[in-house]
């Protein structure tokens, strides 16, 4: 189960009108074929997202997209269908961890924050940042960024 509050936009909201035959089940053939075409490796499961608290909650079937070597190391994509009157309404969003951006975003932060602060407070952030950034790797940073160029010219082909 995946919380609506977990949930980035990857891209908006794409309207189709008169949009009866889209369904989860059309749109992951679609990423499919297309993958496959393109030679990007994607995976699927099914999942739900789960809206409101205790007492007012919904649920909401989902198809979830991810790399299929790193499934919980890459940033996943929400794949959802909403209808309305002959409209369908897909929506894509990421979320989940990528262990090489949190990274990389810590190195950025880092570097920035010693930015004007004596010598001390340099070297113990120096260290600092050894630690939390142990096993970045700039290649697989941009192997991963490189990714998810790939998957959004996918949803460029088929959710346009």
């Amino acid at each position: 189960m995946i919380k609506d509050t977990e949930l980035r936009e990857f891209r908006p909201t794409v309207r189709y009108q008169n949009g009866e035959g889209i369904t989860i089940q059309t749109v992951q053939e679609a990423i499919k074929d297309c993958s496959m075409k393109m030679g990007i490796p994607v995976a699927f499961t099914r999942d739900q997202v789960k809206s409101g608290g205790l007492f007012n909650s919904s649920t909401e079937d989902c198809l979830v997209m991810y790399h299929p070597e790193h499934e919980r190391d890459y940033f996943r994509f929400c794949i959802r269908v909403k209808r309305q009157g002959v409209y369908a309404f897909v929506s894509i969003n990421d979320f989940g961890q990528s262990k090489q951006m949190n990274k990389a975003n810590t190195t950025e932060f880092l570097k920035q924050d010693r930015a004007g602060k004596d010598v001390s407070y340099k070297i113990g952030s120096m260290i600092g940042q050894g630690l939390r950034t142990l096993g970045s790797s700039k290649t697989k940073l941009e192997d991963e960024k490189n990714y998810y160029h790939c998957i959004f010219d996918i949803f460029d082909e088929i959710v346009s």
